[in-house]
């Protein structure tokens, strides 16, 4: 009896020390420094810096448990394997994976509730040279039904002709064609207490909750808007867009037995609040019929709006200029196919092809400029538009002659958003006022430093709901950043 007793603890003994020494030698084989990566779309967690103060604050443990969740040893395998392994024994209905879906909808608005709460977003280091295209033939585009149809080839006809003089009147102009003044008016404060709301409409006639926006966020947030006008030329302009994130637009077009669109109250409200060179767009609004015709304004793998969306609201905001448009199907794109949910939906980049040649810079410490390619046909993930978020300040360059400047502040939502801004202007800039992406000292300057030497004349702020009006981000970290 003694002879197996000790015969088990020995064998145990054993495992555990086997496990141990395992488990310190796929530590020491595992990356150590935070990396991208490509299939998540995020920065997976390095080993924490051990310090008194993150063990005091407990930061050095937390950062531990990260690190062990994304460090591990041959982790991407791992993952597929397992991925394909539930595959097998998922035998969810369809009606199950639209309740997991709603839940997960619900998770991201309590997120967006409190203040948004997202991981920064990765960034890549600046390239000092553009990387050579890959020689793959484009994938062909799907055509969404009531869509117009991409193609993946560069176009023969419609192009731009790239000159000082003002285009055909079926492509964008190269200035107003009326001077915009900040004209003054008399604002009346909302009334106290009052909420507006973002809702999706139902077919029964009861409409389900969304977002609500208390009136004191948008007043305190159409005094930064207001704050950001003053700082502009006489003629310039604000455009303020809050997007929802993908998810909330999906219930609406994969429901539509339930749901016939959604509405907004938010941005009327916003629009009383702000100064007459400052113009609110409604997102919801501008989408609605595209989302209740099946269009794929949003991705069904990605939290992310798509280029068909961000062109839908290009569109509207420059008509509501007096500009003419570029129809999206006119735009030339390399497609590539991006990923399937779980119902089989294919989601798609379109990379799009600058109508003239464009160039792309990183700024940093005002003046040092590096170029980098303007689209990233190597990755198959989102960060493909526009290479990614860059940080501290973009500067992109087009041919049209036009000598207005604008400006785009956003997060990731801005990425494809900002090539259809191009024909509209000569130089388009960009920078992500939210938390610990904003640097001076990498900037070379305060942001209403960076404004002034640019010589910005218009400025359009781009922000998915996770970063809007009810987040820390917009109502303090905004607000404070270009009050310096």
């Amino acid at each position: 009896m003694k002879k197996n007793g000790k015969g088990s603890f020995l064998a145990a003994l054993w495992w555990l020390m086997g496990s141990l020494c395992l488990g310190a030698l796929l530590l020491l084989l595992s990356p150590r420094e935070s990396r991208l990566s490509q299939k998540e779309n995020r920065m997976l967690a390095g080993f924490p810096q051990l310090t008194a103060q993150s063990l005091q604050s407990g930061g050095f443990f937390s950062g531990l448990e990260d690190f062990l969740c994304d460090g591990f040893f041959g982790r991407d395998e791992v993952v597929d394997w397992t991925d394909s392994a539930l595959a097998l024994f998922d035998k969810r209905t369809e009606e199950q994976r639209q309740i997991q879906e709603a839940a997960e909808i619900e998770r991201l608005l309590e997120q967006d509730a409190q203040g948004g709460g997202q991981t920064p977003e990765p960034t890549i280091q600046p390239m000092l040279t553009p990387s050579p295209a890959l020689t793959e033939t484009p994938a062909p585009t799907p055509t969404p039904s009531a869509t117009p149809m991409v193609t993946a080839t560069p176009m023969v006809t419609a192009t731009l002709a790239i000159t000082a003089t003002p285009l055909a009147t079926a492509t964008p102009t190269l200035s107003p064609t009326a001077v915009p003044t900040a004209t003054p008016r008399v604002i009346v404060p909302l009334e106290s207490g009052a909420e507006y709301t973002l809702e999706l409409t139902g077919v029964n006639g009861k409409n389900t909750h969304v977002y609500s926006y208390p009136a004191e966020n948008l007043m305190a947030f159409a005094q930064t808007l207001n704050t950001l006008a003053g700082m502009l030329p006489e003629d310039g302009e604000v455009h303020y867009l809050q997007v929802p994130v993908s998810g909330v637009g999906r219930r609406v077009r994969t429901n539509l037995a339930t749901y016939n669109g959604w509405v907004s109250t938010m941005e009327d409200a916003l629009q009383t609040q702000v100064a007459g060179n400052v113009h609110i767009h409604n997102a919801p609004a501008i989408l609605n019929d595209a989302l209740v015709n099946k269009e794929d304004v949003f991705y069904h793998t990605d939290h992310h709006w798509t280029p068909l969306g961000a062109w839908y609201a290009v569109n509207s905001i420059m008509e509501s200029r007096g500009y003419p448009t570029m129809p999206f199907e006119e735009y030339a794109y390399f497609a590539r196919l991006m990923g399937r949910d779980d119902a089989g939906r294919e989601d798609w980049l379109h990379l799009l092809e600058p109508l003239a040649p464009t160039h792309s810079y990183v700024l940093t410490h005002l003046t040092e400029a590096k170029e980098l390619d303007f689209m990233n046909r190597e990755y198959r993930t989102y960060i493909a538009y526009i290479n990614n978020t860059r940080l501290p300040w973009r500067r992109f360059t087009g041919g049209f002659g036009n000598q207005r400047r604008a400006l785009l502040i956003s997060d990731s939502f801005g990425n494809v958003f900002l090539p259809y801004l191009l024909p509209y202007y000569g130089e388009v800039h960009m920078t992500d006022l939210r938390e610990n992406y904003y640097s001076e000292k990498d900037a070379g300057g305060t942001f209403r430093e960076l404004l002034a030497y640019h010589e910005v004349d218009d400025v359009y702020v781009v922000l998915s709901t996770a970063n809007g009006i009810n987040s820390y981000n917009s109502l303090t970290v905004f607000d404070q950043t270009i009050r310096r």
